[in-house]
């Protein structure tokens, strides 16, 4: 008998099977199938999982109700057909692998996920996966002993396409966390423990193999990362976690080379323990370091324009007091006055765009200096060979150079007709990066004095020049003038 009793009221195939004339195909009656066959046959159908027999040289098919929706439209003609007219499309992958199993020199062959370009729902091509099994089946009137072909396949279309979806999704949302500078990390309070992402180790610059951390204690990789100055506000975050659903947070690291970076995020509870204690928080944070320094720059420009809104009058005066012991008459000091006062707008429009690409050394000083004092007159002096500046050097030494030239005026050599002002330069040629010397000696003014008090001017000729070139400024109040000395590395020049 073909097919058991038990199998034929559980398997539609059976019935198929049962009904179906095998005289007129290459296997013929079943009457006359070798018993190896009608018994792996009868094991195919009663299997739940998409099983099929290959058989004979032509390896004509026989299947079950779990492979009937891999053939699609295929089902049910592929019953008893060979196995090329069924899949003519798949011959070049499949057809060698069931010739080697038939011949026995493979024994048998396994893969997951194996893809195949099939047609089972009319002329339509579909990418589909698979994970098959391949098992030789014993008959002793086969040639090699091998009569054909068991296959089990079970789709993963399905799981593959949502694996690869998901991992396009996981890479998209990495990117997008990479490129946000963001990172995030989770707290769970009752076990004592912060788990964290790829992402928020290495925004905080920390590496744990595992992504587990502590929570507390001397071993707290987040309270070490956080600047001694802002490490009071971890306490508060998790009290305000045991008040509120979500809260932000705003602070400061700094990584193990030093660096200092601002963190702005916030944090949301996911779960509570039952005294109403926060269990679990998720905390997302990005790093804001460029969005600081931008607004310190911003307060910085604003204290700059106060400064010299300030010091405007003060300087048309001594601009106007100069121009008028210079002149021979009115018309003169008309013109003088004028352009001075011309030169002095211009300097201040130039410095307030503040997007230059670069600019000479030499032009720079006497752009700065035009509005104080005569560029071709006995009272400057400039030495140095030429060199072109890059635009943040050329804003930042412009700034510096502006506020000297206006001291020297109030207080300075420019105050006096008898003083005099040397600016010379020095290039160091003896490394590969090279440098820059800039010296500023006042000579001929008044007195000078050491300022008991150190205002804005004095932050713009050290302090804001140092870091913004970093480099070194000397400043020496000499009895017999004011001398401002800068040392820059090679990075002010534009190369």
């Amino acid at each position: 008998m073909l097919i058991d009793s038990d199998i034929s009221t559980t398997s539609n195939m059976s019935a198929l099977i049962r009904a179906k004339d095998w005289s007129r195909t290459r296997l013929g009656d079943p009457d006359g199938w070798p018993p190896s066959l009608t018994l792996v046959v009868n094991l195919v159908l009663a299997s739940g999982f998409p099983m099929a027999v290959r058989w004979g040289p032509d390896f004509v098919m026989i299947y079950n109700d779990g492979y009937r929706p891999i053939l699609g439209d295929k089902h049910p003609r592929a019953l008893g057909l060979p196995f090329r007219e069924v899949w003519p499309e798949v011959q070049t992958e499949l057809a060698p692998l069931h010739e080697s199993i038939l011949s026995g020199e493979r024994s048998a062959f396994f893969e997951e996920d194996f893809l195949l370009r099939i047609q089972r729902h009319g002329s339509r091509w579909e990418d589909a996966h698979f994970t098959i099994s391949y098992s030789p089946i014993p008959d002793a009137s086969a040639p090699a002993g091998v009569g054909g072909v068991l296959i089990t396949a079970v789709e993963t279309t399905n799981r593959v396409l949502m694996e690869e979806a998901l991992r396009k999704s996981e890479e998209r949302y990495r990117s997008a966390m990479h490129l946000g500078r963001i990172g995030s990390w989770e707290i769970d309070f009752a076990k004592g423990i912060r788990t964290w992402t790829r992402e928020g180790m290495a925004l905080f610059g920390i590496n744990l193999l595992d992504g587990l951390g502590q929570l507390g204690g001397p071993s707290d990789e987040f309270h070490q990362a956080m600047h001694p100055e802002d490490r009071h506000l971890l306490g508060e975050y998790h009290a305000l976690a045991n008040k509120q659903d979500s809260f932000p947070a705003e602070y400061r690291i700094v990584k193990s080379d030093g660096q200092i970076c601002w963190l702005a995020g916030y944090g949301r509870v996911l779960d509570r323990q039952p005294d109403g204690k926060a269990h679990r928080v998720i905390n997302v944070a990005t790093d804001i370091t460029e969005r600081k320094a931008a607004e310190a720059h911003q307060r910085f420009l604003l204290q700059e324009l106060s400064h010299r809104s300030k010091n405007l009058l003060t300087l048309v005066q001594s601009i106007a007091d100069q121009s008028f012991r210079k002149s021979k008459d009115q018309k003169d000091f008309q013109n003088r006055l004028s352009g001075r006062l011309g030169g002095l707008a211009a300097s201040n429009a130039l410095l307030a765009l503040g997007d230059w690409r670069g600019s000479s050394l030499r032009e720079l000083i006497e752009f700065q200096l035009a509005p104080f004092v005569d560029l071709s007159g006995s009272q400057l002096e400039l030495r140095g060979p030429e060199v072109t500046l890059a635009a943040d050097a050329s804003q930042a030494i412009g700034l510096a150079l502006h506020e000297l030239a206006t001291n020297a005026v109030k207080h300075g050599a420019l105050s006096s007709s008898h003083g005099r002002l040397s600016i010379s330069w020095t290039v160091d040629q003896a490394s590969s990066v090279g440098g820059l010397k800039l010296d500023w000696r006042e000579h001929g003014g008044p007195l000078v004095t050491t300022p008991k008090q150190t205002g804005f001017g004095h932050v713009v000729i050290k302090s804001m020049i140092e870091q913004a070139v970093r480099g070194s400024v000397e400043l020496n109040f000499a009895k017999e003038g004011l001398h401002w000395s800068l040392q820059a590395p090679g990075s002010v020049f534009l190369r």
